[in-house]
């Protein structure tokens, strides 16, 4: 039986679709936000900065909505077997991942209406800009977006050598691993 909520032992199929959907999309992001910042001007940029754009709200809104079903619907897996030490690296991490996977779209969108553009959420609604366009301001908040990616990656890889640890290494011993993956009903 397909569990879509989280148990005492895993996330539930729903926090794990937005967790793996998250990450490819997040993947996407970094590679496409670096390659742009290392790209001449050129109609394919202009092409990729859009496809950037609508997955930065894209990403935006699914962080947003998993944060609501993690808080208000869903059950936390237990983890009463962590070193404390583990506990307190691992929920920092998390916190920073979720602070920059929030902010980071909304440097985007700011950045998006200093340079003149529209921001559109999920390329459909138009969101009305804040801030008029501001030249002087747009190189800054071009380094600040920049540098966030990269503190991003720099989490990410982290997060990701900590599942690889624990599946590889230590051979998930406590289930850290299982909780977050796929796996197939036996029969």
């Amino acid at each position: 039986m397909i569990e879509f909520k989280g148990t005492k032992t895993s996330w539930g199929l729903i926090a794990k679709l937005f967790h793996w959907s998250l990450a490819l999309l997040l993947f996407w992001q970094v590679a496409t936000g670096i390659s742009l910042h290392n790209m001449e001007f050129s109609p394919f940029k202009i092409g990729i900065i859009g496809t950037h754009k609508f997955f930065g709200t894209l990403v935006f809104s699914l962080v947003v909505v998993r944060l609501i079903w993690k808080y208000m619907f869903n059950t936390h897996p237990k983890y009463e077997n962590l070193t404390l030490f583990h506990k307190l690296v691992s929920n920092l991490v998390h916190f920073l991942l979720y602070v920059l996977v929030i902010l980071i779209p909304i440097q985007g969108t700011i950045m998006t209406w200093l340079g003149g553009g529209d921001v559109f959420l999920l390329g459909i609604i138009k969101i009305p800009p804040i801030i008029e366009m501001d030249f002087i301001l747009y190189p800054q908040a071009l380094k600040v977006h920049y540098y966030s990616a990269l503190t991003l990656t720099g989490l990410f890889s982290l997060h990701i050598l900590a599942a690889l640890y624990h599946r590889l290494l230590i051979k998930d011993k406590y289930g850290v691993w299982k909780r977050m993956a796929f796996r197939r009903q036996k029969v």
